[in-house]
């Protein structure tokens, strides 16, 4: 890859620059090989460069400071080089075009108002950069086509109404983008191939809106949203082997969706000392895995699977069956359909509700609800389902519906106020295990099948229990004190 380098005895040279300068227009035509084009210009109420070079290895660079300013960058061949620097500018504008393969561009602008960066690639290993700093109403914009190619972008530091779109189609591509401290910041990341895995970051700013969209196979991309307000967070991964990870923390009102399709996905997802956040997964395939974890209040989470081997795990950050949902008026809504699903689910504090539904084979439940006022359904209809449930508090409710064979549910409510309710309708070998613990508990029971069994433990005041079972060889015990 060949680099900008100092002019020499042998290279053409163009500069227009003076202090206190008319209008500056500064034009540059190259044809060959190893051709290096330099303008600089300052202190222009307006300056244009335009820089066109054909061939191999030429390098181009323009700087224009303190001017309403224009750069125009154009390279044609392989192995170019571009770079543009505009400083103390308002209203600029940087565009940067490279057809061939190996050709690389970087663009930077500062302390500036208005600013846009425009870089085009086509070819192979390709590698596009763009800096925008302490500006308001920038742009930045990467387009890549072909194999190996990287963009960065980074808008940083008092920005307002920033926007970053990557587009890249190929293999083994990277696309990164930066926002801090702004407003109503957009990144847009698009990647087409294998590959590929992109990044984007937003932090310190309000109405903030990443989404990125990955097809092919061996994507991952990364998510970070902290301290943020009304910010938007959209992933969707098609293909094999994806994985997705994002971070909204130590904010309010904010959203994170990501959709994942293929096989062998997997997503993790954390929103800590957050109001007013939403989380919604959403996976098809077989062998996903997702880890969830919400901190604060008003908080709503909702994830829905279909295919095999899925599981659903609450997580305080990515350890076996810990964390959930933490605060106050949280709701969590879980749905899979598929073979060896397996959800958990934690809930502590106040308000809470969950809804869980499995359907397949050989799927597997286990929650826990902790403080007042929790609810819980569940249904399961499958083969081999096992549902473990924990209600510790006050005026808990659980409803629970199993179908098929070998179905376990053991529930455990203490506190004030519970109620449960479990239907096992028809299949083999179910069992149901109630045991509740303090005052106005009511627990129902009924199961229809073969080889069921029927325990309610009950111990406190005014409990009611009622087993009916329909089948052959059933047991019912049912103890109160």
């Amino acid at each position: 890859m060949y680099k900008l380098a100092p002019l020499s005895a042998a290279i053409v040279l163009a500069l227009a620059g003076q202090a206190m300068a008319a209008d500056s227009t500064s034009s540059q035509t190259q044809d060959g090989k190893e051709n290096i084009a330099e303008v600089s210009q300052s202190l222009a109420p307006f300056a244009s460069a335009t820089q066109t070079q054909t061939g191999k290895g030429n390098n181009h660079l323009a700087v224009q400071s303190e001017s309403t300013s224009d750069i125009q960058q154009s390279a044609n061949g392989q192995y170019n080089a571009g770079y543009a620097d505009q400083l103390f500018e308002n209203g600029s504008q940087i565009t940067q075009h490279a057809s061939g393969s190996y050709n690389d561009a970087f663009a930077s602008q500062s302390l500036g108002l208005g600013n846009q960066s425009l870089q085009t690639q086509q070819g192979a290993e390709n590698t596009s950069t763009v800096w925008q700093d302490s500006q308001e109403g920038s742009k930045a914009t990467t387009w890549q086509f072909g194999q190996r190619n990287e963009a960065f972008i980074e808008q940083t530091f008092g920005g307002s109404n920033n926007s970053s779109i990557i587009n890249q189609a190929g293999q083994d591509n990277y696309a990164a983008a930066e926002h801090l401290s702004y407003v109503d910041g957009d990144i847009q990341v698009y990647q087409d191939g294998k590959g590929n895995w992109a990044y984007g970051d937003q932090r310190d700013g309000t109405g903030g809106t990443i989404g990125i969209g990955q097809y092919g196979g061996g994507n991952s991309v990364e998510v970070w949203q902290d301290n943020q307000t009304a910010s938007q967070a959209s992933v969707t991964q098609s293909g094999q082997l994806n994985e997705g990870y994002i971070d909204q923390s130590f904010g309010m009102n904010n959203k994170v969706s990501l959709s994942q399709q293929g096989t062998a996905n997997a997503s993790w997802s954390d929103q800590f000392e957050t109001n007013n956040s939403t989380t919604t997964i959403t996976q098809t395939g077989s062998n996903n895995l997702h880890f969830t974890y919400q901190n604060g209040e008003n908080l709503n989470l909702t994830i829905n699977t279909k295919g095999n081997g899925n599981s659903v795990t609450a997580s305080n950050w990515k350890g076996a069956k810990m964390g959930g949902q933490f605060g106050t008026n949280q709701n969590a809504t879980i749905n899979q359909n598929g073979n060896g699903n397996g959800a958990n689910l934690t809930q502590n504090g106040d308000n809470q509700l969950a809804t869980l539904t499995q359907k397949g084979t050989g799927n597997q439940m286990e929650t826990k609800q902790d403080d007042m006022n929790n609810e819980l359904y569940f249904e399961q209809n499958g083969t081999d389902n096992i549902l473990i449930a924990d209600q510790r508090g006050t005026e808990n409710y659980a409803y629970g519906n199993s179908q098929g064979n070998g179905n376990i549910i053991n529930l455990d409510q203490s506190g004030y106020s519970n109620q449960s309710y479990t239907n096992q309708l028809y299949g083999g070998g179910n069992e149901a295990t109630i045991k509740q613990v303090d005052s106005y508990n009511v627990a129902y029971v009924t199961q229809g099948g073969q080889g069921n069994k029927a325990y309610v433990d009950q111990s406190g005041v005014t409990q009611t229990a009622t087993i009916s079972q329909l089948g052959s060889a059933n047991v019912a015990t049912v103890t109160q004190q």
